[in-house]
Parts: C-alpha cells; sequence; structure tokens
C-alpha cells in the first residue's frame, strides 16, 4: 500500500467548500483503492489546522496569525492574489516556509510527495534532503501558463519540475507547456483531472432554456465574451438566460456589463453553490459554456459533458482536448461572434443537443470517472517509488 503526502496550494478549508475540490475527490479516490493520503494545504481563517476525512489526514499548518491568511480567500486561487491584490503578496513569504517545513517533516514516513500546482513541487522539492522521498508534480494551467512569466515564480517553478522525479499533465497542451521549462518530456504523463460520475449524470427530465456557466469570475474565464454572445441571440431566443455560477473579483464588472448590454433580466448570477446544486443545474440546462482565454482542462467542463449537456468551449489549452466534434462545439477564444454562432446553432436543433448529450454522458463516464483516473495517478506513484526507464505515457 503506497502512503503519499499530497502538497498542494488549492483545497477545500472545511467539508462542503468550493476551494481545490477535485484535489480532495482525487485524494478520496486514491484512498477509496488503498493508498494511505496525507494531504498538506494552506490555512485559513476558520479552517481546522489537522482533521481527518474519510481516512484521508489533512494537515493545515498556520503561517500568520488567522487574521492576516488571506490567501484562500480569492476565488481564482493565488495567481488572482496576486494579480489583483498586491499589498497582499507579501503573505506568500511566510506561508511558502510553513507549507515547505510541514512537508519536509510530514513526509518523513511516506512513500512519496505529490505537489499539485509548481510553487508546492518547489516546497517538496527543496525539503528533499529532509524528507529524502522522491516528488512527483502535478501541473494544472494557471502554475504553468501565468506563474511561469513572472521572473522569480518562474525560477522557482522550473526548479520544482526538473527537481520532480515525475510530472503529470493534465493535457497534452500542458506537457508541452512544462516540456518548454526544461522538464525531459520522458518524465511527463498526461492524466487528466477526474469527476464524481455518480454525481453528475443525466435524469432524463426536460431542460430549460439556460446557457450555464460555472467557475471562477476572472479575466482568464471570459466570461465577458459569453455575455456579449447572450446579446448577439436574446432578439432570437428572448425567454433564454444566462446563469453564472461562482463568484470573482469580476463580478461587479460582469454586473455592468450585463446591465449595459440590456441583459439585467436575463443575466442570473447565482454565487458559489454546493457541489449537489451544481450537479441540478448542470442537468437542467440546455448548454453549458466555458469562454476561456486559457484552461489546464476546465473539470467544469467535464462534469457539464457527464450530466449529458452539450458544451461549447474555447479552442484552447486543455478544452480542445476534450470536446470533440460528437461532444459540443469549439469556437476560437474572445470571438463573441464566433461563440454567439454557435450557441444559436445549438438552440436551434434540439436533435443535435440531444446526440451530443447523451454521447457525451457515456464517454466522460469510462474516461474521466474518478476510480479510473485513480488507477493512473497511483500507477505513475508507483513508478516514482521504484523507476522503470521510459514510462512516458500520453493519452
Amino acid at each position: 500500500m503506497l502512503s503519499i503526502l499530497v502538497a498542494t496550494t488549492s483545497f477545500p478549508r472545511w467539508e462542503g467548500d468550493y476551494r481545490g475540490t477535485f484535489v480532495w475527490e482525487g485524494c478520496r479516490a486514491m484512498a477509496a483503492l488503498g493508498a494511505r493520503i496525507r494531504v498538506v494545504a494552506p490555512h485559513a481563517r476558520g479552517a481546522k489546522t489537522r482533521e481527518e476525512w474519510n481516512g484521508v489526514e489533512v494537515f493545515r499548518p498556520r503561517y500568520l496569525p488567522e487574521r492576516w491568511e488571506f490567501l484562500l480567500d480569492t476565488p481564482g486561487g493565488l495567481p488572482v492574489l496576486w494579480d489583483r491584490y498586491p499589498s497582499r503578496r507579501w503573505t506568500m513569504i511566510p506561508f511558502f516556509f510553513a507549507h515547505a517545513s510541514a512537508v519536509a517533516r510530514l513526509a518523513r514516513d511516506c512513500d512519496l510527495v505529490h505537489a499539485h500546482w509548481v510553487l508546492s513541487a518547489f516546497a517538496a522539492v527543496l525539503g528533499s534532503p529532509f524528507h529524502r522521498r522522491p516528488v512527483i508534480t502535478t501541473v494544472q494551467g494557471s502554475d504553468v501558463y501565468r506563474a511561469m512569466r513572472l521572473p522569480l515564480a518562474g525560477a522557482l517553478g522550473r526548479a520544482g519540475l526538473r527537481g520532480s522525479r515525475r510530472v503529470i499533465a493534465l493535457s497534452r497542451s500542458l506537457a508541452d507547456s512544462a516540456a518548454a521549462q526544461g522538464v525531459d518530456p520522458r518524465k511527463i504523463t498526461v492524466i487528466p483531472n477526474g469527476i464524481d460520475a455518480g454525481l453528475f449524470a443525466p435524469n432524463g427530465k426536460a431542460r430549460e432554456p439556460v446557457v450555464l456557466f460555472v467557475g471562477s469570475l476572472i479575466d482568464r474565464k471570459g466570461v465577458r465574451f459569453l455575455i456579449e454572445a447572450m446579446a448577439r441571440i436574446r432578439n432570437r431566443h428572448p425567454g433564454l438566460v444566462l446563469e453564472l455560477i461562482g463568484d470573482g473579483p469580476q463580478r461587479a464588472d460582469l454586473e455592468m456589463l450585463a446591465a449595459r448590454r440590456g441583459l439585467s433580466e436575463s443575466v442570473r448570477f447565482a454565487g458559489i453553490l454546493a457541489p449537489v446544486e451544481v450537479a441540478a443545474r448542470m442537468r437542467r440546462a440546455e448548454l453549458f459554456v466555458l469562454p476561456s482565454l486559457e484552461e489546464g482542462q476546465g473539470v467544469a467542463l467535464l462534469e457539464a459533458l457527464a450530466s449529458g449537456t452539450p458544451c461549447v468551449g474555447s479552442a484552447v489549452g486543455g478544452i480542445r482536448e476534450v470536446l470533440s466534434p460528437e461532444w459540443g462545439i469549439l469556437v476560437p477564444p474572445g470571438d463573441a461572434q464566433s461563440l454567439a454562432g454557435a450557441l444559436a446553432d445549438l438552440l436551434g436543433d434540439a436533435d443535435r443537443r440531444y446526440a451530443m448529450g447523451r454521447a457525451a454522458a457515456s464517454g466522460v463516464r469510462e474516461r474521466y470517472d474518478w476510480p479510473v483516473v485513480a488507477r493512473r495517478i497511483l500507477a505513475v506513484c508507483g513508478d516514482a517509488v521504484s523507476p522503470r526507464v521510459g514510462n512516458s505515457e500520453q493519452v
């Protein structure tokens, strides 16, 4: 039985929280397959410093007095905090040292460290002389696409990736980006994030005239182009509603944009919802849209497809690798006119939507259900502990 320390910069603050849920679900799936999992994650105001969830140990070491622990306050993660709140950047320094110290200490009786995002990778590699365990790193998207552009963060991230024995990328696009940072391609394995296919599944009930988006309301998600697209098709579909599930620093700007386009009654800002409610709304929606300008993969996209909901997505990153023509439509990023055209095409063809939804629900369960994905992650973990030459895998 493998014993794995999972080091991550995003993780639920308490049960039911939406932060880093895919990291938690991956941990739970690996534990269900027999692995012993221990997590080191950031502390947040109101969170416990140590607890156990379904047999998974969770440690959240404090890095400052609690009232100053801001890192998990902002939807969209550390890159958004760095961009939007420069006055809070300094908190990342004490966090990093607390994080690295906890990983070095708690990994000693584990078989390996599995780091999520490159900051945790560098923390794990830096502590290698103390814990003496191999490190594997999963790159999620923003860490490679954005953090690597910053001089210091890029240098630390490259050191973390190059010091990892194996690197997991969610998509070929991310694998190529990691290789461009100097990672030996033979160390890189493409394994997507998974989903709870039981929670996100069709129920056969009638759909409502709703176009759905789920995600952080941040610039790189491209929601402003979705609102512009809705303005272009509203005359043909007057009863159509755009529902935005999530929150973030762009919410006020997006509300004003909707008002300027005369869509105040047609754009619904639902805020952050529990996964069960998100699943229910995905099953009810006519279409799901992910208009990102960059995206490592897009877990919400997989969840919508598993729900039998046809999707429209930007042809960027991992989206173009997930969204086949049988499941949905790809459009150029940042192009409201093309997005409006795709929405109009699907909204005007019920038979096509039904065929797409049925094909997507079946295909996603086979490829992306967490037990399937967790087995592949554990295989990489096992190889990191007992490495074999040339064990890189692409999907």
